[in-house]
């Protein structure tokens, strides 16, 4: 038996929506296709891609910050766009206050002065270190917001599903049968080791 050039064997029945399905029933005329709907991809992160750098204007930065200071439905979150100028500052905050101890401890003693110079680049690697760790900290809380919202918006999803196993289903008389089944199944697999 050979194979039609399309590579299907013409005596297999298709699935239904199948484009080709219109030729199983015996009538000449094609069926239309169904209109195929886009995804819809939930945006979980914040991040927003895009290839070429947009230039704005310091006045357009301005009240683009204006804009996020005064929104009163909270919208967007202006702490996410400041968390890269708030660790640009706590480093150069802390670089400033490791440079006054080691001026004050020059002051006092020179060997003191020299101690602290030595280990200041440790203090400011670790300085530098802690800010970074509570600015990420700071955008993971926020992502896990987004993605609670995310969540939340498939509950309608999740409670149809709890309904249909806790209810009067066919599929909720399976499932004591299939505990069982994957009970029997581990006992099997514990008793094997």
């Amino acid at each position: 038996m050979s194979l039609p050039p399309t590579g299907r064997d013409p005596n297999r029945r298709l699935p239904a929506g199948h484009p080709e399905r219109h030729l199983d029933n015996g009538s000449q005329r094609p069926r239309p296709a169904a209109p195929k709907r886009p995804q819809r991809v939930p945006q979980i992160t914040l991040k927003q891609t895009r290839t070429t750098p947009v230039r704005r204007s310091l006045q357009q930065l301005a009240m683009d910050y204006l804009r996020l200071l005064f929104d009163l439905k909270f919208q967007r979150y202006l702490t996410v766009q400041l968390l890269p100028m708030l660790y640009v500052i706590l480093v150069i905050g802390g670089l400033a206050v490791i440079g006054q101890l080691v001026w004050d401890a020059f002051q006092e003693d020179t060997q003191r002065g020299l101690t602290y110079l030595a280990v200041s680049p440790l203090a400011l690697l670790v300085w530098a270190s802690a800010c970074r760790a509570t600015t990420e900290f700071l955008l993971v809380v926020f992502r896990m917001s987004e993605d609670v919202r995310t969540l939340a918006s498939i509950k309608p999803t999740v409670d149809k599903l709890d309904h249909l196993f806790s209810g009067n289903h066919w599929i909720s008389r399976l499932m004591p049968f299939m505990k069982a089944f994957q009970a029997a199944q581990e006992e099997k697999r514990s008793a094997d080791k």
